[in-house]
């Protein structure tokens, strides 16, 4: 009897068995024509439980009463059972550890396999398995597997799955994190829910989950474009639920709702994934290169009766722009004003306070150009540009120097850095790529931002040569000499006349 008693305990290491009625609301599976029954009172929605018997057993039909197992031990729980010769079988101090199942037992119960002896999906309400056989059954869920005795003392039992998940696995990811302003983003946020908090007989309902993202002023025009729960490998988009908010609210929050109190019932499948999507354009408030440009996005929920959130996590995800600029000089290093660049896309007419110009994409507008013009410092800065090669042709060049007859390039490179002081070293009008004797030394230095910076030299136009050179003026000499000749001779003869 004692053994007995034993055996029946390990149930209660597994799953806590209480007598309780079916609610009104239930799923029920008959299975046979025994006089028992299994409850999952907190069955998770989209789970699919299996029950297997791994032995049969014999009740008195008292409560309290006595209970004998009978059957075949499989070879993966040999060393947890053992039988009498007349079949009568008992726990092995293997199966037991400090008074609870062990947990090598534990995994062999999880492990083992058989013909099960029924099985359901759950809609997400109390699960019954009516009408079994009395015995001792294993309890498998698409998360695991418990064990549970159905005994004369309580043949209606009522278990609570242990196997449920908890909501994890919360990312952020965005499309692409090398941009240009106006550029648009798309960012995907995905985490794995569950249908309840802790496990067994403490197992809250979750009631909604909450996405907050921070959304910052380098961002605009944000649109969701979908809001997709993993409901049994069928996606429910935004436009067929409901229940889900399509767009962040005033506060930068998406709230799911998860429960249905009217109907008693989740939503969805217990351990569904949501994948939140959404778009937003980059705008000039972006920070150039530096430690880039991140928003966060974190996900709680919120338990029945619970007044205050539980956090699941918060990840971020970051977007990188940058600068550049070139330095007009003449092959001095004087630094040139009225040299004209045309560039390869459009820029605000007017620069910033910093003297930069904003980057406004590949079409043409109002209040914007593609030529500009160097100031007295010979300097152009254009910020909110992506990284790569850009060809800048110059138009029109400085009075009394030649145009440059190539376009120069300008690479935009990736850097942490947030300032700039390239320098740069010329002489004899040609740019050399080390310091060196007689060399003259160019900065280009900018205190409010990072830029790939180049050096653009103009030199001088020759003064060209006349046609005539000297001879011409001899011939001018030589007539006004004989011009002035005749006339002294002129006024002399009259002279000597008179």
């Amino acid at each position: 009897m004692k053994t007995l008693k034993r055996l029946s305990s390990i149930l209660l290491a597994v799953f806590m068995v209480m007598a309780m009625a079916i609610p009104a609301f239930a799923q029920e599976v008959n299975v046979n024509n025994g006089k028992a029954s299994i409850t999952i009172s907190n069955a998770a929605k989209g789970e699919t439980y299996t029950i297997y018997k791994l032995f049969d057993a014999t009740v008195t039909g008292t409560k309290g009463g006595s209970i004998a197992y009978t059957g075949t031990i499989p070879d993966a729980l040999s060393d947890y059972f053992t039988a009498d010769d007349k079949g009568n079988i008992s726990e092995t101090a293997a199966a037991r550890d400090n008074g609870e199942m062990s947990e090598g037992l534990k995994t062999a119960l999880k492990t083992w396999t058989a013909t099960a002896t029924a099985t359901a999906k759950s809609d997400g309400s109390t699960l019954n398995f009516k009408n079994l056989p009395y015995g001792y059954y294993v309890v498998t869920t698409t998360q695991g597997a418990s064990a549970i005795t159905v005994d004369s003392t309580n043949p209606t039992a009522t278990i609570f799955d242990k196997n449920g998940t908890v909501p994890s696995g919360l990312s952020k990811t965005v499309n692409k994190d090398d941009v240009n302003f106006g550029d648009t983003v798309t960012y995907t946020v995905t985490f794995k829910t569950s249908n309840y908090d802790g496990n067994g007989t403490a197992a809250k309902k979750i009631m909604s989950y909450t996405i907050e993202d921070t959304l910052p002023n380098f961002l605009s025009d944000v649109n969701v474009i979908s809001i997709i729960v993993d409901n049994d490998g069928k996606a429910a988009t935004t436009a067929d639920q409901t229940n889900v908010t399509d767009q962040f609210d005033n506060n930068k929050k998406i709230v799911l709702d998860w429960y249905d109190e009217d109907d008693s019932q989740f939503l969805y499948n217990n351990g569904a994934t949501v994948t939140l999507t959404y778009k937003a354009t980059v705008t000039d408030q972006a920070a150039i290169a530096g430690a880039g440009n991140t928003n966060k996005v974190t996900v709680t929920w919120q338990d029945e009766n619970d007044e205050t959130p539980h956090k699941l996590d918060e990840k971020t995800a970051s977007i990188y722009t940058y600068a550049i600029a070139l330095k007009k000089v003449n092959d001095k290093g004087e630094a040139l004003s009225g040299a004209k660049f045309e560039l390869p896309f459009y820029v605000k007419e007017t620069a910033d306070t910093n003297g930069a110009y904003i980057y406004a994409g590949t079409t043409a507008g109002e209040g914007l150009t593609n030529q500009l013009t160097t100031p007295a410092n010979g300097e152009i800065t254009i910020k909110g540009v992506a990284s790569g090669d850009y060809s800048i042709t110059e138009v029109e060049a400085p009075n009394g120097y030649n145009k440059l007859t190539e376009d120069v390039t300008v690479t935009a490179e990736k850097t942490s850095a947030t300032k700039t002081n390239t320098i740069f070293y010329i002489k004899d009008g040609t740019q050399l790529s080390n310091n060196e004797e007689g060399a003259t030394e160019v900065t280009y230095t900018n205190d409010k931002l990072a830029a790939t910076a180049i050096l653009v030299i103009n030199k001088s136009g020759a003064e060209l040569p006349s046609t005539g050179g000297m001879g011409t003026t001899i011939f001018y000499i030589a007539g006004t000499v004989l011009v002035l000749g005749a006339g002294v001779i002129l006024v002399t003869r009259r002279r000597m006349s008179r």
